[in-house]
């Protein structure tokens, strides 16, 4: 409307010269170029462009109001410059429409997927009113108020709808959010890392650990194990210092030998500046690039610095680092276990005895060679009332048994398993035993594995009570993937509930 209103004004205004005449006739001209252009897309394409050629014709209208034909020729000028950059533009950037919905892009949320002007250009699959791309469940119609999936979804039946529920396939309780709580310690099983076992929250739902003078600090994490004391001092009580020398026993490296703050509580015997817990030779004055050692001391005068010797008080050889030789075997008196007689090295210097089993019983007199035994049944395993000792297994005459869904061992187990502490404290060849533990096919599969774990990790911790040297011991859970019968069965149900140990030798 504007733009007619311009062009009636300039006919008035100049038709009476033959200047504004021609003006006029331009001006219109161009009006009616820029509509053309402008409804093929050249207000979108080329905005600045349009404005401007707009702003030259208003300019030159009210020039041409004013008498001043030259200065609205000059804008008619700069106007059909503008003009004809939009025009050119117009005829390269057309307005596209992919989906050819009827909708532009420029003003399409789904470009890619044809839609309706309802909803910018998206689909609506499901009729629900709530376009695909809103629709959390855009294949099923729903309310708005559920963001398009259908009210009161629950899989587990629990009451909890699946939108809110973290177990939406157990049956949980609602104020752990839909989430199952075997222990019933108030953590679900989901967060808790011991869920067959009552626990706390700061742990993570496990018990609290062994706290043996009850001042709240772990065993483990306790300087002071069998002393109440304070946590900011790492369970040691207040001021504690063993050795008086005015360092407490939490920060004094030595707190069972006086010494001075300079060393952190630590003594300094030959006074060279570095304390006898670092001083390789703390009786003699040193430099701190020989750890404290005097240069190339040589104590027993072999030719080999004590800083390099193995050997330093004993006059040995080059080839072993300082080190004597008595037997000649290659091998160091220092690493000989027989010293005084040739062997190999192999044998750690020993001749070569033939013992198989490593029970050290020799071949010659072992009745069982190939099985470690005791020297009491002439190298056969010691007899037992209800294990048998193998060379690959320790069998058990008995099942483990255990409190019901717990890794608590019951006590009609002790005997059985105390048998088998001294089996394995009689099996010096034996390097590694495998305590595994396995369930049926009752329950979840990742519940019996953790549950088979944990009894498996109870039998190690009873065996180490009882003796048996930790490191030859590894705990592993296989729940209801090996089983020795048929699941179908309570009989082959109460066979896969077990425990084996294998050995390595």
């Amino acid at each position: 409307m504007k733009r007619h209103i311009i062009i009636a004004i300039s006919f008035m205004l100049l038709g009476g010269c033959v200047a504004g005449s021609k003006l006029y006739k331009s001006t219109l001209l161009e009006s009616k170029r820029l509509e053309v252009d402008k409804n093929r897309g050249a207000d979108i394409c080329a905005p600045y462009d349009i404005a401007m050629a707009e702003s030259h014709i208003e300019f030159a209208r009210l020039e041409l109001e004013s008498g001043n034909h030259y200065r609205a020729e000059e804008h008619i000028t700069a106007k059909d410059l503008y003009a004809t950059k939009a025009s050119l533009n117009a005829d390269i950037c057309i307005p596209k429409d992919a989906d050819e919905d009827g909708i532009l892009d420029v003003e399409d949320r789904c470009p890619k997927d044809a839609g309706t002007t309802e909803f910018k250009g998206c689909p609506d699959k499901d009729g629900d009113g709530l376009p695909d791309i809103d629709d959390k469940c855009p294949d099923v119609s729903g309310p708005l108020g559920l963001n398009g999936c259908p009210p009161a979804a629950d899989r587990d039946g629990d009451g909890v709808p699946d939108s809110t529920d973290r177990c939406p396939d157990d049956k949980g309780f609602a104020e752990l959010k839909g989430c199952p709580d075997r222990d019933g310690d108030g953590l679900a099983d989901l967060d808790d890392s011991c869920p067959d076992i009552p626990g706390v929250v700061e742990l993570k739902g496990c018990p609290p650990a062994k706290d043996r003078d009850g001042d709240g600090i772990p065993d483990r994490d306790d300087r002071c194990p069998d002393e109440k004391g304070l946590k900011e001092l790492n369970g040691c009580p207040p001021a504690a210092d063993r050795d008086g020398d005015g360092i407490p026993d939490n920060t004094d490296r030595c707190p069972d030998d006086k010494g001075t703050a300079e060393f952190k509580g630590c003594p300094d015997r030959d006074g060279d500046g570095i304390a006898d817990v670092d001083d390789k030779c703390p009786d003699a004055i040193g430099p701190k690039e020989l750890q404290g050692c005097p240069p190339a001391a040589d104590r027993d005068g072999d030719g080999i610095p004590d800083s390099e010797d193995r050997c330093p008080d004993d006059k040995g050889i080059t080839t072993l680092k300082g080190c004597p030789d008595r037997d000649g075997d290659s091998v160091a008196d220092l690493d000989d276990k027989c010293p005084d007689v040739p062997g190999t090295v192999e044998l750690n210097g020993c001749p070569q005895v033939l013992d198989k089993d490593g029970d050290g019983i020799n071949d010659d007199v072992d009745k069982c060679p190939d099985v470690p035994g005791v020297e009491e049944e002439k190298g056969c395993p010691k007899k037992y009332k209800l294990i048998v000792v193998t060379a690959k297994k320790i069998e058990l005459k008995q099942v483990v048994l255990f409190q019901t869904g717990k890794a608590v061992i019951d006590r009609k187990s002790y005997e059985m398993l105390k048998e088998v502490a001294d089996a394995l404290k009689n099996a010096p060849s034996v390097k590694k035993v495998i305590i595994e533990g396995h369930s049926d096919n009752v329950g979840s599969r990742n519940l019996n594995i953790s549950l088979s774990q944990k009894r498996a990790e109870a039998v190690r911790e009873f065996l180490v009570d009882e003796g048996v040297d930790s490191g030859k011991l590894e705990a592993k859970g296989y729940g209801p993937d090996k089983p020795v019968s048929s699941n179908r069965t309570a009989a082959g149900k109460a066979k896969n509930r077990r425990v084996e140990f294998v050995l390595e030798q």
